[in-house]
């Protein structure tokens, strides 16, 4: 399903799995995601042969398995290689827009207490203050890493834990996944609150 998970094709995955089993229209995909119709096409037609994406109706269709979905959509991901800026620290959180994504994000959603780091997406446009170092992710260089976002639409579904803004719960549970090492332990209690596959016993 590699043509599912294409950088445009993601943003079609997250909008069925943050309105799973809920019939929607092509023309509902198309004006949140600002794809194609033709890609949109593409992608629904490909779920369902893949049997996770059911038509109820001749022109409605609605996401019937989110979690096998989920899982394919793990492997796609490599939130380590990304690029990201490291600050010295969070406070550079208030002056740009953001949504926190792995130990942060898992933080705030479930209450992982284990790190201190603080991770967040901003904007693609992103430009790092100096004496910001550059690097990968994986590398965490400082406690505070901002990553520029690949698509705006990441932030699509963010919500609100107190006075912070996290990305949508099935996109934090795939980065996490994706890091793997202590985010794993971040991702069992993001999975338990959820209701998201387990990867202890392989889901």
């Amino acid at each position: 399903m590699a043509g599912v998970f294409s950088p445009k094709s993601c943003r079609i995955v997250s909008y069925l799995l943050l309105h799973a089993k809920t019939a929607v229209n092509q023309k509902q995909i198309v004006e949140a995601t600002g794809v194609s119709k033709g890609l949109a096409s593409k992608v629904v037609s490909e779920l369902v042969q893949k049997g996770l994406v059911k038509r109820p109706y001749r022109t409605r269709f609605s996401l019937e398995y989110p979690e096998k979905l989920l899982l394919d959509w793990i492997g796609r991901r490599d939130i380590g290689a990304k690029k990201a800026f490291f600050a010295k620290d969070a406070s550079i959180l208030k002056k740009v827009g953001h949504a926190h994504t792995i130990f942060s994000g898992a933080l705030l959603d479930a209450g992982y207490l284990e790190s201190g780091i603080t991770t967040a997406y901003v904007p693609s446009d992103f430009r790092p203050a100096e004496g910001m170092a550059e690097g990968r992710l994986d590398s965490l260089k400082t406690k505070t890493a901002l990553i520029p976002a690949e698509d705006e639409f990441v932030f699509y579904g963010k919500k609100r834990v107190g006075t912070e803004v996290v990305v949508n719960p099935f996109l934090l549970y795939v980065d996490l996944a994706s890091f793997g090492g202590m985010a794993l332990t971040a991702l069992e209690r993001v999975a338990q609150k959820h209701g998201f596959p387990s990867l202890k016993s392989g889901g």
